[in-house]
């Protein structure tokens, strides 16, 4: 999962939504200098990623990028998922994406992050990112800024996203649900009985 992906499936606490962001600039053992609850939000990230790493849902959508992406597909999954979740947000999410993504940017400003993690946030921002997740051209760039860091310059074969992105979102309607579910369990699981959402975004009912 990606940046909108990981917030939404901590959208119960701010504190979770800042570690669900932090998640891809925090490497290593979580620092205990953050507080606690922004250390929980880290580890729900990283259950995240560690199961749908693992999950046959999603390993068996990499076949779908061909083998000159073979060796990008889970990174660029993660991207796929985010834009399908933005392009479908009605179905999977609530209320106006833009309303989520504004939320989301409110929530981040509150809390102290790494200079790396301030500077994308602040470029996320400027340019109301998440909210063009909707458009796959803007995918579509990211996803050639990452091969180039990869040095695989094969972005021509990037085209077989937009040639079966209905395919690709089958896939999703198979493998989000679960994701969900895992991030249900995880709060079960190291969220005290009875604790509600501090904030006013609401949890969907199922």
């Amino acid at each position: 999962m990606n940046f909108l992906a990981h917030c939404w499936l901590a959208r119960h606490d701010e504190a979770h939504i800042a570690g669900a962001f932090l998640g891809d600039f925090v490497k290593g053992p979580v620092p205990t200098t953050y507080p606690s609850d922004v250390q929980s939000g880290i580890r729900l990230h990283r259950h995240i990623d560690s199961k749908s790493n693992r999950m046959e849902e999603m390993r068996a959508t990499y076949w779908r990028f061909g083998k000159p992406l073979r060796r990008a597909a889970p990174i660029l999954l993660d991207l796929v998922a985010d834009h399908l979740l933005a392009v479908h947000w009605k179905a999977h999410g609530e209320g106006e994406l833009s309303d989520f993504t504004n939320y989301c940017y409110g929530v981040l400003t509150k809390f102290e992050m790494p200079d790396s993690a301030a500077k994308f946030l602040k470029h996320t921002m400027d340019q109301d990112l998440w909210s063009t997740y909707s458009d796959l051209n803007v995918m579509l760039r990211i996803m050639q800024r990452i091969l180039h860091r990869l040095k695989n310059e094969d972005v021509a074969a990037l085209s077989v996203i937009a040639r079966d992105i209905d395919v690709f979102y089958d896939d999703f309607q198979s493998y989000f649900p679960l994701i969900e579910k895992q991030a249900a369990i995880w709060w079960a699981d190291n969220v005290p009985d009875g604790q509600v959402a501090r904030v006013g975004m609401k949890v969907r009912k199922s």
